[in-house]
Order: C-alpha cells, then sequence, then structure tokens
C-alpha cells in the first residue's frame, strides 16, 4: 500500500512538472512573440519618422522648385513681351502644354494621397521631383532659345535699319553707344574758329578724343567706395587739365559732359572693359533703348508709307 501510494505520488509530480513544462514553453514563446513584436511596431515608427522627414524635405524641394519655375516663367514672359506675335503665340503654346502637365501631375499626386503604403508614396515622390526637374530644365533650356532667338532679331533689326541709311535723325534708328558726338566739339570750336575752320578742328577735336575714350587705360574718374564709376571727374588728369587750358571753362564742361555719356553709355553695354563700340537700336524722341516690338512695327509703317507712295 505505501508502494502504491508512493508511487501515485511520483506519478502527480511527473504530470505536474510536465504541466508547468508546457506553461513555461507557451509563456516563453508568447514572450519572444511579443518581443519581436515590440522591435517590428519599433522599426516601423522609425520608418515612419525618416518618412515624414523625407516627405517635409520633398515639400521644401517642391516649394523651392516651384520658386523657381515661377521665376523663369516671369524671365520668359518678360523676354516674349518684346518677341514678335508669331514667335509669341508658338511660346505660348508650348508654355500652355507645360502647364498642362504640371496639372497633370498635380492631379495624380491628389489621387494618389488616398492611398496607404510607402511604397506608393515613395513612388509619388519620385514622380513629382522627376517631372519637376524636367520641367524646370526645359524652361532653362527655352530660356536660353529664346535670348539667343532675341538677341539674333536684334541684330537682323538693326542690319536692317543700317541698309535703309537708318543712322541719323529719326524717331527709331541705330545709335552707335560709346562714340562721342561731333556737335559739342563744333560749338566749342565756333567759339574760337570761322565756320569752316571750326569744322575741321572740331572733326580733329572729337577723332583724338575719341582715341581717348577707347583706350582701356584712359580713367578720368574718381572711384567710388564699391569701385565702379563714379560719374565724378578726376580733376587733375592731365589730359583733362590741358583740355580746360585750351578751350577755356565752358567748352570744358561741354565736353566732358559728352566723355562722361559715352562713358556711362560703354558701361551700359557692358563694354567699359575692352571699350567697344556697340550699335544700338534707339529710340531718339524718347531718349532710350527702342524695344523690338516697337522697331518692328516701326519698320512695318515705314514699308506701309513707302508702298502707299509706290502706289
Amino acid at each position: 500500500a505505501r508502494l502504491s501510494g508512493l508511487g501515485s505520488y511520483v506519478c502527480s509530480k511527473m504530470n505536474y512538472h510536465e504541466y508547468c513544462s508546457h506553461e513555461y514553453t507557451g509563456i516563453h514563446t508568447a514572450l519572444h512573440g511579443l518581443l519581436e513584436e515590440k522591435e517590428k511596431v519599433e522599426q516601423e515608427h522609425k520608418a515612419r519618422l525618416q518618412l515624414i522627414a523625407a516627405k517635409e524635405e520633398l515639400v521644401k524641394r517642391n516649394e523651392e522648385l516651384e520658386a523657381e519655375i515661377q521665376s523663369l516663367k516671369r524671365k520668359l514672359q518678360a523676354s516674349e513681351a518684346s518677341d514678335t506675335p508669331a514667335q509669341g503665340s508658338g511660346r505660348e503654346h508650348n508654355q500652355s502644354g507645360r502647364q498642362v502637365q504640371i496639372t497633370s501631375v498635380q492631379k495624380r499626386k491628389r489621387q494618389s494621397e488616398g492611398h496607404a503604403g510607402e511604397d506608393a508614396e515613395e513612388h509619388e515622390a519620385a514622380e513629382i521631383l522627376c517631372v519637376m526637374n524636367s520641367h524646370e530644365q526645359g524652361l532653362s533650356a527655352e530660356l536660353r532659345d529664346v535670348r539667343e532667338e532675341t538677341s539674333n532679331i536684334n541684330a537682323e533689326l538693326i542690319k536692317g535699319f543700317l541698309d535703309m541709311g537708318g543712322v541719323g535723325r529719326q524717331n527709331i534708328t541705330v545709335k552707335y553707344m560709346g562714340q562721342l558726338s561731333e556737335r559739342p566739339f563744333l560749338l566749342a570750336c565756333l567759339r574760337k574758329f570761322l565756320r569752316k575752320e571750326a569744322e575741321a578742328e572740331a572733326s580733329r577735336l572729337c577723332k583724338f578724343w575719341q582715341e581717348q575714350l577707347m583706350n582701356p587705360e584712359w580713367y578720368p574718374f574718381k572711384c567710388d567706395t564699391t569701385g565702379g564709376i563714379s560719374e565724378t571727374i578726376n580733376d587733375d588728369d592731365v589730359k583733362l587739365q590741358e583740355l580746360r587750358a585750351t578751350w577755356g571753362e565752358e567748352s570744358y564742361k561741354a565736353l566732358v559732359k559728352a566723355l562722361v555719356n559715352s562713358f556711362l553709355e560703354l558701361k551700359e553695354c557692358g563694354k567699359l572693359s575692352d571699350r567697344t563700340i556697340v550699335a544700338q537700336l534707339w529710340n531718339f524722341k524718347e531718349d532710350r533703348k527702342a524695344t523690338l516690338s516697337e522697331s518692328v512695327e516701326y519698320v512695318c509703317s515705314k514699308v506701309k508709307s513707302l508702298s502707299n507712295k509706290n502706289v
């Protein structure tokens, strides 16, 4: 009986230990699963934070690109404003096509906002960046083409005006920026000489000062604090001192004014360093550069006027 009781006790203990072993295994498995789940959640949280940071960076980049695109658009529109109507129409068509492309991307962006998943968001971001970069490159290339085209049109117009004898007192004609006018020299010479002698002396004097003006080493101005041209004459310049001593104060001021104007014209054309005279379409009526559009209109009006005379 004692052995039977001891056997029963041993069996119950073995069953209990087996139960505890099963419980331990279950608890261990559950705990391991919880740890794996926790690690997975932490990784997902970290990935989501990275995605949020990437989206914020993408939004910032998109805003910068949009600002650059708007800037390029304004520059393109400003250049188109001075182009011919036909060319302007062609570029407006291209611009309209680009606007449709941007609208299409923005539509796809709104549609994709409702989709879940990191892959969709990353694909959307990459697509937008690709299209925006492509659009930006296209605008830059077209802007270069427009500038080159505008430069070619300007050169052709200048050639046309010169072929028509377009130098002289017309509303719009060709002005040589940096070239001295002989008139102030003639007025100065008339104070000292008779007409014929004054004309010869004025021509000689104008030629001499034009040569000085074309010499990059001659700079008869005081330098301002920024190192640029200041329009303030350096009265200690040897050549100008000789001019004042020879022609008197009144003539000196008139001739110096002519020199200053020519210097400023060279500066405006970006030719102050090499002192190169530049042909420029000029509106003499308003004393300013002529735009391409008004130059074309002026040529058309002249052609029409000549056609009417020949009828």
